[in-house]
């Protein structure tokens, strides 16, 4: 296989460089900002720049770091903030041909120290202002094969993964995003995930790369705040995480309704999108194109989907433009996959990572013949489709049979009643693992029929997929960027004794 893949990224390469390009992300905004310098780059809550203004931050940051002593190659580490200043620090790292580090916002000492003893990293900074004199540096510009960036996973436990990417690679997935959401030439699309973590990152560069407008906040949980900045800067396109969805919906009901004439597009990222909330803002939003993608920080945007009209429950999308896909088993060959024959979903393609910072073991693991190989269960469909079933991890073994636990949460999602909820799997002495399915009340104080739920969910579910128990509790577990976190389930604080099924 290894020629054949070796021939479609050249020819995936040339396809690429043929589109909006060029060698970084940073050598794109200096050209924006001579052909558009008066066009609105980035804005916050507290400033704005144009095109103009966002390279001259750059250069000036970009002095700074270097008489700071920035020079090629050098790792830089920065807190996050939802600021155009921070993005303007990293683009001016960049700049150097230095190395980013984004590090999440309030983020322990100690694990900062232990990040900047792994990446040996020449500066610290706490956020993006710099206190230095200036010196000029090199007008050679980035190399597309250098490295840009190191982006590190959350992992819960030690030091999680830090993932490598390269100026050509971070071009990549712009590309991904601009073109597989179509954005018009006037999108203004607001983001409120942090630009430390790869979604909310990279639908920056997606718009920064066709010379659109940024606007970015800090999360939606103050939601009058959210709405202010679409009504100020005029916002026509949102990212958002499922779970910030949730909280929008829950916080302000239909309100987000209101702007169903003028949103061109939604699209959400980081965890899958149940049916019940596809169906309600295909109501809420009937003119917007709906995306959800499927991606990874290794992997990134690889896959959109616009579910505006297909109700497929498990479709993900097909490849987007500089995206191909295999599915694999458990040696890592490549499978004939179907609906009752699933395999590891595996990506290839210019914007996959470099590999893992400083462990050639792991990435040799997870990157066979240019494919970045997942632990998601998945297949391909007849129409091309990429299919999503669950995550290795997530999947439920009872008694030999595969039960995915997003169907599971889908099918309870449209009893009604129901805030959120995930299914993960219990240990059962005779099947090996059974279904439990954790339930968050949308008015947890009232009295919820879980015997009616049971009920429900067996008129759609197969024998073997039905919970056997229903728990009802205050919160799923999740991550800071609203992954659920099922198998912690279990912990979560309950609201009553769990009622088990008849």
């Amino acid at each position: 296989m290894m020629q054949e893949e070796q021939a479609r990224a050249r020819k995936m390469r040339q396809e690429m460089e043929r589109r909006i390009y060029a060698g970084s992300m940073v050598e794109l905004v200096e050209q924006y900002a001579r052909t558009q310098p008066e066009k609105l780059c980035v804005a916050d809550p507290e400033e704005q720049m144009t095109y103009a203004a966002f390279a001259a931050r750059i250069e000036k940051k970009a002095e700074q770091l270097s008489a700071l002593g920035i020079q090629r190659g050098d790792r830089v580490m920065a807190m996050a903030s939802q600021k155009g200043d921070y993005l303007a620090l990293q683009f001016a790292v960049h700049r150097l041909g230095a190395i980013f580090v984004p590090l999440e916002k309030n983020l322990p000492q100690e694990r900062v120290e232990t990040i900047r003893e792994v990446t040996q990293a020449k500066l610290v900074l706490s956020n993006s202002r710099i206190q230095s004199e200036r010196r000029s540096f090199s007008e050679e510009l980035p190399k597309p094969e250098q490295k840009a960036t190191i982006l590190f996973t959350t992992g819960t436990t030690g030091v999680s993964k830090g993932i490598e990417l390269s100026h050509r690679a971070e071009v990549a997935v712009a590309q991904n995003v601009f073109y597989g959401t179509e954005m018009e030439p006037d999108t203004v699309e607001l983001i409120p995930m942090p630009v430390n973590h790869s979604y909310g990152l990279r639908h920056c560069f997606g718009l920064l790369l066709g010379g659109r407008s940024v606007v970015l906040c800090d999360g939606v949980t103050m939601a009058e705040d959210f709405f202010s900045m679409m009504e100020r800067f005029g916002v026509n396109a949102l990212s958002l995480t499922p779970a910030a969805v949730n909280i929008l919906l829950h916080l302000t009901g239909e309100r987000l309704g209101r702007y169903a004439e003028t949103l061109h597009y939604l699209q959400l990222g980081t965890a899958g999108v149940d049916a019940a909330m596809k169906e309600r803002l295909r109501r809420l939003l009937p003119q917007s194109r709906l995306y959800q993608y499927y991606s990874s920080t290794e992997a990134g945007c690889a896959c959109i989907f616009d579910f505006r009209k297909d109700y497929s429950p498990r479709r993900v999308g097909k490849p987007a433009c500089n995206s191909w896909f295999a599915v694999m088993d458990d040696n890592g060959n490549v499978i004939e996959s179907s609906e009752k024959n699933w395999g590891y979903l595996a990506c290839a393609g210019p914007m996959n990572m470099t590999g893992y910072y400083g462990d050639p073991a792991l990435t040799e693991k997870t990157v066979i013949d240019g494919f970045v190989c997942s632990r998601d269960i998945g297949y391909i469909d007849q129409d091309g489709y990429l299919c999503f079933v669950g995550r290795a991890g997530d999947v439920i073994n009872t008694g030999g049979n595969k039960v995915a636990p997003e169907e599971v949460e889908e099918a309870a999602m449209f009893f009604g009643g129901i805030r959120e909820c995930a299914c993960s799997g219990a240990e059962d002495p005779l099947l090996g693992q059974v279904p439990s399915l954790y339930i968050v009340p949308e008015e947890p104080e009232k009295p919820f029929d879980t015997v009616a739920l049971s009920a429900f969910l067996a008129q759609r579910l197969e024998a073997y997929k039905q919970p056997r128990q229903i728990v009802l509790i205050r919160a799923v577990p999740r991550n800071y960027m609203g992954k659920p976190q099922r198998s912690r389930c279990y912990t979560a604080e309950k609201i009553e004794a769990s009622q088990e099924k008849r």
